[in-house]
Order: C-alpha cells, then sequence, then structure tokens
C-alpha cells in the first residue's frame, strides 16, 4: 500500500505522539508498504487565546526536518515539508491509497481530499484544547473517517461524547531492547524521573511539587526529567532538577534506566507512553488514572493513585524504600507488562486495519 501520513506544522521528536507515528512508519515500511510522512512548514491553526499564541511560538522553531532526528529509521521512508503554508490542499499530497489524519486539524484537510483516498484518523488523545477553537476540534471527531484510538479511555469518550463508530483500539507499542537494560537493579542512590510538558493536562507542576516533597525525605535523591522544551519562568526549574532537553534515544534510555521510580502526574491523556517505556526499563511506575494508566498499572509493577501530591509523595516513598530484593520482583513485573506490548502486533492490527479500510474503500468506488 501507498500510506501517508498527515502531520501537523511543528509535530515534532521527542514527543511520546511521534515516536509512535515513527514506529509505525518504520515497521509499515519493513513489510513493503510505501510510505511518506507530510507537514506544512509552519505551525497550523491561529490559536484564540495568548496561552495557545505563547505555546505556538514555542514550536515555530522545531518543524519537521527531513529525517527528523533518529526516530525515522528507514531510509525509504519519504518525509515531505510543505514550504510557505500551515494548510495542506489536494495538490501537496502524494498518489497515495491511503492518508492518516494524526492530528483533528489534519483530519480537516483529509477530509477535503477525493473519496479516492482511504480515510483513517489516528486519535492519540483528546484535542479538544481551550486554546484551541473547540468546535472545529469536536466537529473532526464526528467526520465518518475509520478511527484507530490508542486507549479504551479515548474510544469511550469519542463513543459518548460523539457517537462516533468504526473504532479501533490499538495500544501503543515499544521496541523493549530500545529500552531494557540486562540486570537491572535499584540505583546506590535513590532516584525518580518524570516527563516534562508544557500541557496544562500533563500536570508537570504535581510531578515537581512531589519530587521537592521527597527531596525532604531523601536528602540525596536524585530527579531526573526530560522534555521538548525546558522550564521555563520563576520557580520552574529546581536546581536539583537533572533536566535533558530533546534527548537522544539513547538519552532517554539512559534516564529512565537510571530511574528506581517513574512519575506519571497527568489530569487527562490519550494512552501515557512514558509509562510502558519507563516499565519496559524495568522502572515501577506511581501514576494517576489517565489514559491507559489503569490497564498498564497494577499492584505488583507499581501503583494507581488520585492527582494529589501527600498520595503520590507517600507511594513512592514506599517503593524508594524497599529493600533490593522486592525492588527487584516490582522491576520484573514492568518488564513482563512491557514485553506483552510489541511493535509485531501493534503494526499486524494497525495493518489489518488499513487492509480493511482501503478495500471498503474501492468497493465504495466500484459500486458507484
Amino acid at each position: 500500500m501507498r500510506i501517508v501520513f498527515v502531520l501537523a506544522g511543528g509535530a515534532i521528536a521527542p514527543t511520546g505522539g511521534f515516536r509512535i507515528i515513527a514506529g509505525y512508519a518504520n515497521e509499515l515500511c519493513r513489510r513493503g508498504h510505501d510510505v511518506t510522512l507530510i507537514a506544512p512548514k509552519l505551525v497550523g491553526a491561529k490559536p484564540k487565546t495568548l496561552r495557545g499564541k505563547v505555546r505556538q511560538a514555542f514550536f515555530r522553531s522545531r518543524f519537521v526536518t527531513e529525517r527528523n532526528g533518529p526516530f525515522l529509521e528507514e531510509a525509504e521512508i519519504s518525509v515531505r515539508v510543505v514550504e510557505g503554508k500551515r494548510v495542506l490542499s489536494a495538490e501537496d499530497f502524494p498518489d497515495a491509497d491511503i492518508v492518516i489524519a494524526t492530528w483533528w486539524e489534519t483530519a480537516e484537510w483529509i477530509n477535503n481530499l477525493s473519496d479516492h483516498y482511504a480515510k483513517v484518523h489516528f486519535v492519540q488523545g483528546y484535542e479538544a484544547f481551550p486554546y484551541l477553537p473547540v468546535d472545529r476540534v469536536r466537529a473532526v471527531y464526528e467526520l465518518p473517517f475509520r478511527k484507530i484510538a490508542v486507549s479504551q479511555w479515548l474510544r469511550s469518550k469519542l463513543i459518548n461524547e460523539h457517537a462516533s463508530t468504526g473504532i479501533e483500539v490499538i495500544e501503543n507499542a515499544i521496541d523493549f531492547e530500545v529500552f531494557s537494560t540486562p540486570e537491572k537493579k535499584k540505583q546506590a542512590r535513590p532516584a525518580v524521573g518524570f516527563l516534562y510538558s508544557v500541557a496544562a493536562m500533563k500536570n508537570s507542576a504535581l510531578a515537581i511539587e512531589v519530587c521537592g516533597r521527597l527531596k525532604e525525605r531523601f536528602e540525596d535523591l536524585r530527579v531526573l526529567s526530560f522534555g521538548s522544551h525546558k522550564p521555563r519562568g520563576p520557580g520552574k526549574t529546581p536546581s536539583w532538577l537533572e533536566f535533558s532537553e530533546n534527548p537522544s534515544p539513547q538519552k532517554i534510555r539512559e534516564i529512565y534506566n537510571a530511574c528506581d521510580v517513574w512519575l506519571f502526574t497527568s489530569d487527562e491523556e490519550g494512552f501515557g507512553l512514558p509509562i510502558l517505556e519507563a516499565m519496559a526499563a524495568g522502572t515501577p511506575v506511581v501514576a494517576t488514572r489517565a489514559g491507559a494508566a489503569p490497564q498498564l498499572v497494577h499492584e505488583g509493577n507499581g501503583v494507581l493513585v488520585d492527582a494529589d501530591a501527600a498520595t503520590i509523595t507517600n507511594q513512592t516513598e514506599k517503593i524508594l524504600n524497599l529493600g533490593a530484593d522486592d525492588w527487584g520482583k516490582m522491576s520484573e513485573e514492568c518488564l513482563k507488562t512491557a514485553q506483552r506490548r510489541n511493535w509485531k502486533d501493534a503494526t499486524d492490527d494497525f495493518e489489518r486495519v488499513l487492509k480493511d479500510t482501503l478495500i471498503q474503500t474501492q468497493a465504495k468506488l466500484t459500486k458507484n
């Protein structure tokens, strides 16, 4: 199949969403499909709020590049960056069998394409953020596309709020070997980590507050974090925070492996990829009940918690105080959970949905 993933302007690594798109692009290319990623050079829809404008300014210098770092592994994958545009139109698209929207605005674009394209909306999060044109965002979830959602929570949200149909759930996968370390052991010096994001729903401020409380209980505690850009503003970056901006896959692996506990503090999440990545590194997770956390985190590999600083601090402290053997058992359970989410199985399901959608589209064209 000739497959096109449609990205918004500024869709960059190392965000979890892009890493998943890149993962499917790599796997589909290895299976012999012709894969293209296309995006406009300019960042998309004009924000409605000052906060949205500030966020857009952050991303203006973070455009899709020709290879987008090391995440696109297959040289045969084509990357098209359309200069001077913020909205893609029909003349920008290559000949293809199937187009895949990866963000609400890209769903609008593919909706305007000829019906000769098979169309799929790959939904990794509920994107009706207050700084965006919410009515337009909500409308795309009601377009008659085949949809792939990354969690049961997201599927339920689309059904309950938009009466969406034709939704397949395919949980995110990871390359286990990228994150795992042989004979992972508890650190000699205690360490916790978290992913930092400016997105309010990620609640990074809660993670920082928890780490501050933990520093009062563990004087030598290391706190590690990474993200697409560093915390900014007064009090945003404590002196004890070891932060890596736009790290390489190798550096991300090192961060996960250096931690005894990973914090996941999101209020809302499509999936929550850092949970799975941390577990692949053998790192127990203390997580709020967002995204796929209820399916991934259970007694033995971590703890599910409410978004309360005191509770998260106490549960994290318990894991940090475990002896090496008990902590090691948790680490083993993490590895087992991560190994069950592999790229082969996920791509089998993803490829099946694409093929089914293409067959249905071709049948409609023949009938008409």
